[in-house]
């Protein structure tokens, strides 16, 4: 039976993923996963695409005080209470997500690191800080499987995919075949998968180096052939939330529809 083996979320869209053992899913997704995203000096959204050493800077919110702390490859450590500032709306994959600055020490330290004018965005409610569906899911079979492709020219790991929930007890690729249908985790959680994870240049980034080292959808190309985008992984939106959990069983709560 297919079981999660582990979990990631970022406080801050873009930055280095932190492991849990456990979160609340909300409607809008885990609670508190990309709570804030980065801006660039033209309001645009700023993320590992355009800046890969971002995966070097790890983040991590309580939202009980409102404590912010990000901790640069460094050594820099800064944290502080997240206060409002500047309303601003953020295009986000064909929306406009409402935030305010954060102001702080870390606007500065942030565009020093990145060579440019970078700015923290909380936004205005949890869950909105999404690509194109707020939770996303990938099995460690189809990562096994993506290393046998490359030949053992490279070896991948969980975190360059940045999925929420990875599975162990999987046949490769078995999340697609899950598409439509819903799943259960735990007594309360149910999740509807949606569509394919499309992947971009976010996977050529290795996430410990912040360097970009290998063109990871090329592979994927090449043994799954799309004209659209290379896939990897699902979607999905919450049906039902409640509390997820390492080595929670994942289970069909109902089949995808037939073709």
């Amino acid at each position: 039976m297919p079981t999660i083996s582990a979990i990631y979320t970022a406080a801050v869209k873009s930055l280095a993923l932190q492991p849990r053992t456990s979160v609340s899913v909300t409607p809008a997704g885990i609670a508190d996963d990309r709570r804030f995203h980065l801006i660039n000096g033209r309001g645009g959204l700023l993320t590992q695409r355009q800046r890969p050493q971002l995966a070097q800077v790890f983040s991590d919110y309580d939202p009980e005080t409102e404590q912010l702390t990000l901790t640069f490859p460094d050594g820099l450590k800064l944290s502080r209470q997240v206060e409002p500032g500047e309303p601003v709306r953020t295009p986000v994959w064909g929306r406009l997500v409402s935030g305010q600055v954060a102001p702080g020490d870390w606007n500065d330290a942030l565009s020093r690191f990145c060579g440019g004018p970078v700015r923290l965005v909380k936004t205005d409610a949890p869950g909105l800080s999404f690509d194109e569906y707020p939770i996303s899911l990938l099995s460690q079979a189809s990562i096994d499987l993506l290393k046998r492709q490359a030949g053992g020219v490279k070896q991948f790991e969980a975190r360059r995919f940045r999925p929420n929930f990875l599975l162990d007890g999987c046949a490769p690729h078995e999340e697609d075949f899950w598409l439509g249908g819903v799943i259960a985790i735990g007594p309360e959680l149910r999740l509807r998968l949606t569509a394919p994870d499309p992947r971009c240049a976010i996977t050529t980034v290795d996430p410990d180096t912040g360097q970009r080292d290998f063109d990871t959808p090329r592979l994927l190309l090449s043994y799954r052939p799309s004209a659209r985008a290379p896939y990897f992984g699902v979607y999905a939106t919450v049906e039902t939330p409640g509390a997820a959990s390492i080595g929670n069983p994942i289970e069909i709560a109902t089949p995808p529809p037939r073709p």
